[in-house]
């Protein structure tokens, strides 16, 4: 849950097709077209990190350090301008004189221009959602990690605290008086959240900095800030009386949304098929996994026995960490995945105010000049809660191992080390929805596959709930912005389907209302899965392992582009095989 890792914690564009071909350019005209373009790109990466300075602290870029989003109606409308013209300058490239690198740069800029522009300007998120300004800006990345001294941080912190309420009355201004009800009550939520980091973490990241005068004037900027973050909360709780129940795109503009920010052209009928056949796939393995467990009983109740083994509520951090140790070994001793760099990770437990979800990854920027530490995020329950509730909210044992697996090894953690490895800004910087969180997702039942597990049908189980949850989500985002379900109904839907208890199908229900793109995971594993099995065929005797580094190779880029450089024009799109 990289990507959408604060909305996940809190809560609970297509770029054109390119003219690529398989035979290569001519050396020389290669080489200047390449030269043409990478002298585009700097600038544009650039010019992108400066309207968000917040992305580039936690990509690692610490030239950016203390500086706050400009987002006054002119910065916006200077944005949506700058980026049209970048549109204009990257699409004036033939794809077919660039290399295969250089295209598939030329490719994910493209699709970031599309992505953005659709936020900005179809969407209108700086007018309609108040999560645009709650996820988009942090002081979070300044304690995080220790990328430089204390003091140094905590002055960035300080500037960025300092300009911070400009922030927030912009947000404040930006956003119309009638907005979508789940809207308002997630962006509500979200700034509470955001008031006890500044008066908890916040503080306590640097209660012991010796600059006395630096720690005063923090703490006294912080109180101010979470003041200025209370003043924002109001303003959205004044706008209750007026919200609406208009949180749906609408089926053309969702599968807008696909073309221009993941580069995937799909009809809704096609969308909706291919969902309910990999529920089904997944529902009948699961049932059978039951029955194998206790042929006797009813499947839900197999399952719910089985998601009873759980490791005690102290005991979750080391239960991870082991799980971390087991799947590095796995894809080591069968040859899953290479592990290019000595990237460190850490279990860590959750700061407080990220435990709205028990597991959660932060990947190192690809920034960083030294070697930092990624963290997997455990939130072990409260321990001031009763005994059954501590019980009650931990996982399961199996659910966490393809937790685990999604989150660090080998989805996010070690597609996040090949990026680190590349030699490429953009593969470093940009990302596709469907090829990150596909990836994580992807990697669960393919763990499984390789014998991850060793056919125990109760860790098989853990696996199928986790796919069965993004099933659902699949369902539920086509259902939403279609307008043929209701939040009602895609609560059952969680419940019956996917086998969750009701808290959690009521928040997984709430997250469809403000992010439709939770399609992603089941969407980009399938058409992963497909590209896996068609390259395998192709290519005879080359291993698992191959396939996932060849994949890798491209960073996150649109799974079309990644797809045709991998197999040639003749492969035809994701999917194609469904249409």
């Amino acid at each position: 849950m990289k990507a959408q890792l604060l909305l996940a914690s809190l809560i609970v564009a297509c770029c054109p097709s390119p003219r690529a071909t398989t035979t290569p350019p001519p050396p020389a005209a290669a080489d200047v077209a390449d030269a043409e373009l990478a002298a585009a790109i700097d600038p544009f990466i650039d010019a992108h990190l400066a309207f968000r300075p917040s992305w580039a602290v936690e990509l690692g870029d610490h030239a950016y350090d203390g500086q706050v989003p400009d987002r006054s109606a002119a910065a916006i409308a200077a944005e949506i301008a700058r980026l049209r013209a970048a549109r204009a300058t990257f699409q004036a490239f033939d794809a077919r004189e660039l290399s295969p690198r250089r295209r598939v740069e030329q490719q994910l800029i493209l699709t970031e221009i599309a992505k953005e522009l659709f936020e900005l300007d179809v969407r209108r998120r700086p007018y309609r959602d108040p999560f645009f300004y709650l996820f988009k800006f942090s002081l979070n990345a300044y304690i995080a990690r220790d990328y430089a001294p204390p003091a140094e941080r905590a002055a960035a912190m300080l500037r960025a605290c300092e300009a911070a309420p400009a922030y927030y009355a912009q947000a404040t201004q930006n956003l119309e008086p009638a907005l979508p009800r789940a809207w308002l009550q997630a962006g509500i939520m979200i700034s509470a959240g955001t008031i006890q980091f500044l008066g908890g973490d916040a503080k306590r990241a640097f209660a012991s900095l010796p600059d006395e005068a630096l720690r005063a004037k923090l703490d006294a900027c912080l109180d101010a800030l979470a003041e200025h973050v209370g003043a924002f909360r109001g303003a959205l709780e004044r706008r209750m009386p007026d919200a609406t129940d208009d949180f749906r795109l609408g089926a053309d503009t969702l599968l807008q949304m696909l073309r221009e920010a993941e580069g995937l052209d799909l009809d809704l009928a096609t969308l909706e098929r291919i969902a309910r056949e990999d529920l089904d796939r997944n529902h009948a393995a699961i049932v059978a996994a039951a029955a194998a467990i206790d042929p006797r009983r009813d499947a839900a109740a197999v399952i719910a026995l089985a998601a009873a083994d759980k490791p005690a509520p102290d005991q979750v951090i080391a239960e991870a960490t082991g799980q971390l140790e087991l799947l590095r070994r796995f894809l080591v001793d069968e040859q899953i995945v290479s592990l290019p760099r000595p990237d460190p990770i850490e279990v860590r437990e959750s700061p407080a105010f990220m435990r709205g979800n028990f597991a959660a990854f932060s990947g190192a920027g690809a920034f960083e000049p030294t070697p930092l530490p990624s963290y997997y995020y455990i939130a072990p329950p409260d321990p001031s809660w009763p005994v059954e509730q501590q019980r009650a909210y931990v996982m399961s044992r199996a659910d966490l191992l393809f937790t685990s697996a999604h989150e660090v090894y080998p989805g996010h953690f070690v597609q996040g080390m090949h990026q680190r490895a590349s030699d490429s800004r953009v593969l470093q910087t940009f990302e596709v929805y469907t090829a990150s969180e596909g990836w994580a997702h992807y990697v669960e039942e393919m763990m499984w596959d390789a014998g991850l597990g060793g056919g125990d049908p109760r860790v098989h189980i853990g696996q199928l709930k986790n796919a069965l949850l993004r099933n659902v989500r699949f369902l539920v985002a086509l259902g939403y912005h279609a307008g043929t379900m209701t939040v009602e109904d895609a609560t059952r839907l969680f419940v019956e389907k996917a086998f969750t208890d009701p808290k959690t199908a009521m928040q997984q229900a709430m997250r469809g209302t403000v992010d439709p793109m939770f399609l992603g995971y089941t969407l980009g594993k399938l058409a992963i899965r497909e590209l896996r099995d068609d390259w395998m065929r192709a290519n005879p005797g080359r291993s698992l392992r191959d396939f996932h580094d060849a994949f890798l190779s491209h960073g996150e880029a649109p799974l079309a582009v990644t797809r045709r450089l991998m197999l040639g024009d003749a492969a035809g799109p994701p999917l194609h095989r469904a249409r």
